[in-house]
Order: structure tokens, then sequence, then C-alpha cells
């Protein structure tokens, strides 16, 4: 096969500020300074904004956009009360939500019925602009039948789906019949296309296992232009840790630790200031302590400075994600600080100890990881500067996935 000339389809694409979106973005971005050809189908985001768009620039005039109506969103899930009567609003709108929906709205309902919109958007380009390579990223879930319709079409195109998000998780959310239907669904799904992309190793063995299909582990990445101009500040007699992301759940074990660790080094006589720049919603209660200041999301290069200012920086995984090295991951180790991991043991803590990239803390070695963390603001032996991060970099990765693709 020559260069594909590649049609992504996606959801969520920026302006939306999501990271899957974000990942083809950036991977896009790459492919046309490589000079492969691309197209995108995603739906339609009037007057957002996020950190991604000056990455689809280049390519804005090759970007289909199609208006699709969502659910709307209650204001519980916008905003986190302040006020009075914004705290009064909040609840409302949460027991209005609890009474009208007995359970919750998935990620699959999202795109359900929205198939046939893609698909009749889909067609005139790929006969248009000559396809032969059509990308799908998933979630939500229930679009991905296009896949189906235009293998229909067109036998002749290879079809890829990218699944970064653990399709089978949705399972955990229906019931037998459901269930039943659902799986039903991905198989017919996973029968129609010719290579299937994950960023996780696990899930590369599931998918293989599960469907006898292609699997190609494209990993999470950082894009060095969003970080080369960051510089650090002069060291003060505090010791800074920030954290930036969304909560996952059931990372109350974490914070715990979290909170212990703080006042661990507190109570060594070091002044510690803990910033946590997170979503509007999730673990207030979990997260008080006098250290500890909680502050909305921020734009990405905006974060990334305050990263640079810090001391050590924070990464909370839950239970079901500790093989998961996400792109936050690979920034903060092309940042160049010391990561403090809080979670359980799994190929994140592994990679960390191994490469002397931060330390894995647990409840069993809270005391030592003091004293290691209060050493290394002397010795600044982790992370190891010379740990090459060349090979997690969009530029790099998506030179590879060229190569695959151009095996199919």
């Amino acid at each position: 096969m020559t260069n594909p000339k590649i049609l992504l389809i996606s959801y969520y694409f920026p302006p939306y500020n999501k990271v899957g979106g974000r990942r083809w973005a950036k991977h896009f971005k790459y492919l046309n300074i490589m000079g492969i050809e691309t197209h995108v189908l995603s739906k339609n985001f009037p007057g957002l904004s996020s950190s991604w768009d000056k990455d689809i620039l280049e390519y804005n005039k090759t970007i289909t956009r199609i208006d699709i109506s969502e659910p709307k969103v209650p204001y519980f899930k916008k905003k986190l009360p302040s006020t009075i009567l914004e705290k009064m609003r909040w609840k409302l709108s949460f027991w209005k939500s609890k009474i009208i929906h007995a359970q919750p709205i998935t990620s699959n309902n999202i795109s359900e019925n929205t198939a046939p919109l893609f698909f009749e958007a889909a067609v005139p380009i790929i006969l248009k602009e000559s396809i032969n390579t059509v990308i799908l990223s998933i979630g939500p879930y229930k679009y991905s039948e296009v896949l189906i319709l235009l293998k229909v079409k067109f036998p002749f195109i290879k079809f890829v789906l990218d699944d970064r998000d653990y399709w089978n998780e949705e399972f955990e959310k229906l019931n037998s019949t459901q269930l039943l239907a659902e799986k039903e669904f991905q198989k017919n799904v996973m029968n129609s296309v010719d290579l299937i992309l994950t960023p996780y190793q696990e899930m590369k063995v599931k998918y293989e296992t599960s469907f006898n299909k292609r699997v190609y582990c494209l990993p999470h990445c950082v894009d060095t232009d969003d970080i080369q101009n960051s510089s650090s500040s002069a060291k003060t007699d505090t010791i800074k840790i920030i954290y930036g992301g969304a909560f996952y759940s059931n990372i109350e074990d974490n914070i715990i630790l979290i909170k212990e660790i703080v006042s661990l080094l507190s109570g060594r006589g070091k002044k510690v200031n803990v910033n946590f720049f997170v979503s509007v919603k999730g673990y207030e209660k979990e997260l008080e302590h006098p250290l500890i200041k909680r502050f909305d999301f921020i734009d990405t290069s905006e974060y990334f400075s305050k990263v640079q200012e810090a001391d050590y920086v924070i990464l909370i995984l839950p239970p079901n994600r500790v093989n998961a090295m996400s792109s936050k991951f690979f920034e903060l180790v092309a940042l160049r600080k010391p990561i403090l991991y809080f979670g359980g043991v799994g190929d994140v803590s592994e990679y960390l100890i191994k490469y002397r990239l931060g330390y894995h803390i647990t409840s069993e070695n809270l005391t030592t990881s003091v004293d290691e963390i209060l050493s290394n603001i002397t010795t600044q032996n982790i992370p190891d500067k010379n740990y090459d991060v060349s090979l997690h970099t969009f530029k790099y990765q998506t030179k590879l996935l060229v190569d695959t693709l151009n095996q199919l």
C-alpha cells in the first residue's frame, strides 16, 4: 500500500476539550508535517475553544463538521456552587436529575442513532478524496456502527478502530439484556475493522485474544512543542507540589495518602504548598486539608508553567488504571519533574521505579518516602536527567503509525 490517505472520524475533536480528540489532533499535526493527506469528520461544537485549537490550524480546511444534538447537561454537572443561591440551584438540579433518570446517561447513549449521520457525511469525502484508510476514534461507542455501514459500501478500504477507554468497562452499567446486545454490537464492529489501535499493552492482549484481530499499541504521547519554552523559577524554602487533571472514581484511599504525606512533610518543619487544578466536581470533602488548595482547570500552557515552578507533581490512578500510561504521565516525564504516584502496583509504578522518574507512595512506605522526598530536594537524583523522552513524542510515534498503516 502507498502512503495512506486518511479520513479520521472522531465524535470529539477540538475545539471540544477532550483527551481523545487531542490525541488525534496531535497525530494529524505531524501527519500533515510528513505530507500525509488527511481529512477529519467530527461533530460540530460552535462557540467552544480548547488548548489544542492551534494544532488544527494548518489542516482546518480539511475538517468537516456535522450538527448533532446532545442531551442537555444539567446545571449540577457544569458548576461547583459558591454562593447560597448557586447551592440551592445546584441541589434542585441534582435531585431533578435523580428523579428523571433512574440510571445515569452513559456515554453509549450520547451517540445513539448518529451513525447514519456520520455515514452520510463520510461517503462523499471518501469518494471525492480517494480515501484508502478510515480511522474511527471511540468513545462514545454507539456511533462506531458507521464502520459496519462503510465496510459494506467500501469493502476494499482499510478500517482502523482506535479505542483508548476500555469499551468493556461500559458493560458494568448494563443489565443482562443490554449486556448481550452490547457484546454482539461490539463483535460486529470488530469484525468490520482491519486494525485496532489501543494505547495500553493490557488492552492490546485483550483485543487480540477476544477478537483474533491485528492490534497495534499506539501509546499516549507528548508534544514537545508544548513544553520546550517552559522555564523553572528560583528555588524557595517551600516544597511546592501540584496536581492537574480530572478525578477518577475509587481514589479515596489515594487522597488519604496524599493528605498523610503532606502532613508528614509539614511535621518535619517544612513549608508545604499543594495546589490541585481539577474538574469542578468530585472529592471536595475528602480533599479538605489546611495545606491543600483546590482550583478549577487552567489552560494547558499555564498548567505546564506551574509544573515547572513546582518541586513535585502528583499522579493519581484508580485500581482499574494501574497499567494506564496516559498522556498526562508522559507529559510529566517530559517536564523533568519528580512524580509522586499514588495508586496500585502495575505498569506505571514499575516504570517509574525502573527508570528513576519518581516515587510510588503506599501506606507501607510513607515514612521512607518522606525521607527520600526531602533528600531529593537537595540531591536532585530523581528524575533521571538522562532519560530519553523522544520515544514518547507524537513526532516519533506518528512515523511508526504510518509504517503500520502502510503494512495493511
